[in-house]
Formats: C-alpha cells, sequence, structure tokens
C-alpha cells in the first residue's frame, strides 16, 4: 500500500510541512530530553539531534481518535495535529521520535523489527 493510501486509510488530510527552523527546535529540544534520559545508553544529543532534524514534519487534519501526533515508518515522518501548540508538544513529539530512533531497517529501507533503546 503506498503512502497515499495509507495517509487516507489513516484520515490523515490537507497536509502541510513545517519549516527547518521549527524542526530543528523540536529536535533541539527531544534530542537533549533523550540524551539525558538515556545517558548510558551512548545516545548523545548532537547525534540525536542530526537524526530527529532530517526526519520530515507536517501538520495535518487527523481523526479525534489519534494523538496529537503519529510517526509513519513507510516514509519516515512525523504528523502533527493541525493547530496543536508547537509549545506543548513535546510529550507526544517524543514518542512518535523515540519510533522513529527504534526503527531496524534492511539495506532496502524495510523496518525488519523495532529496538529497544
Amino acid at each position: 500500500m503506498g503512502i497515499k493510501a495509507i495517509l487516507k486509510k489513516e484520515g490523515i488530510e490537507d497536509i502541510e510541512m513545517l519549516d527547518t527552523l521549527t524542526i530543528n527546535k523540536i529536535a533541539t529540544r527531544i534530542s537533549k530530553k533523550l540524551s539525558e534520559a538515556f545517558s548510558g545508553h551512548d545516545l548523545t544529543e548532537g547525534d540525536l539531534f542530526i537524526e530527529l532534524s532530517r526526519l520530515k514534519m507536517y501538520t495535518a487534519k487527523m481523526p479525534n481518535d489519534l494523538s496529537g501526533a503519529k510517526f509513519l515508518c513507510l516514509n519516515n515522518s512525523i504528523y502533527f495535529k493541525k493547530g496543536v501548540e508547537f509549545s506543548t508538544i513535546e510529550e507526544c513529539a517524543t514518542h512518535e521520535c523515540i519510533h522513529y530512533l527504534q526503527q531496524l531497517k534492511d539495506e532496502k529501507g524495510n523496518v525488519l523489527r523495532l529496538r529497544i533503546i
């Protein structure tokens, strides 16, 4: 199933990409938080920032039954519910970024399994 079909199935529509500054702010806060929380797991703040700042992030209309954010592994993107206040999204964004970081993929980009961080 292609990404357009998955987005439609999930009820995600009216998608707009976040600007680089906003993505970097989110990546900065989350990389700091995760590096402190998992200090014994060789997750440096700089490496985490690089990984998270490369994630595609969007706002979109989403069904009310979804949380404030959703990570889709098919296109390595996080979709935030339109109207969400970005100063308060840290919890749901952190949760979705952890899903991204847990992925173990093969050389073709297929998800093999999720790692335990």
